[in-house]
């Protein structure tokens, strides 16, 4: 016979029952994902992917403003998505996370070019004028 709680929901048995460390994975996994969620956030951790480069370039490329670039960026900074060095006067920003490529491939697969190339920043720029065009995001 089934088990039921106090309010009614169905008891899950004790081995069915996730341990505390597979619980915390299961939510830094949900973070992660939730703070790829974005549009802006995808194109520009797919950028970084194939090219590190500064917060102007991304904003000149995409063109949008340094401020949104910005917000985006400490976004995936706050999750370890993307790491900063500081090279003289200038931030490079770069994948932190050695898994998130991986998600990326998965994620933004190019059917035309097979696994791992991702796209360029010269693509995201185009796609990032369709969809202003097209009212996306």
């Amino acid at each position: 016979m089934r088990q039921v709680d106090a309010k009614g929901n169905a008891a899950e048995p004790e081995l069915r029952k996730m341990s505390e460390h597979t619980q915390e994975q299961f939510f830094k996994a949900a973070r992660l994902l939730k703070s790829l969620a974005h549009p802006l956030r995808l194109a520009i951790a797919c950028g970084l992917r194939n090219q590190p480069c500064t917060q102007t370039y991304m904003a000149d490329v995409l063109e949008i403003p340094q401020s949104t670039v910005a917000q985006h960026l400490k976004v995936l900074r706050s999750e370890g998505i993307v790491k900063c060095e500081r090279r003289g006067l200038e931030v490079i920003f770069s994948l932190a996370d050695p898994c998130v490529p991986m998600i990326l491939d998965t994620l933004c697969r190019r059917e035309d070019r097979g696994e791992g190339s991702g796209y360029s920043w010269d693509e995201l720029a185009w796609l990032e004028k369709e969809r202003r065009v097209s009212g996306l995001w």
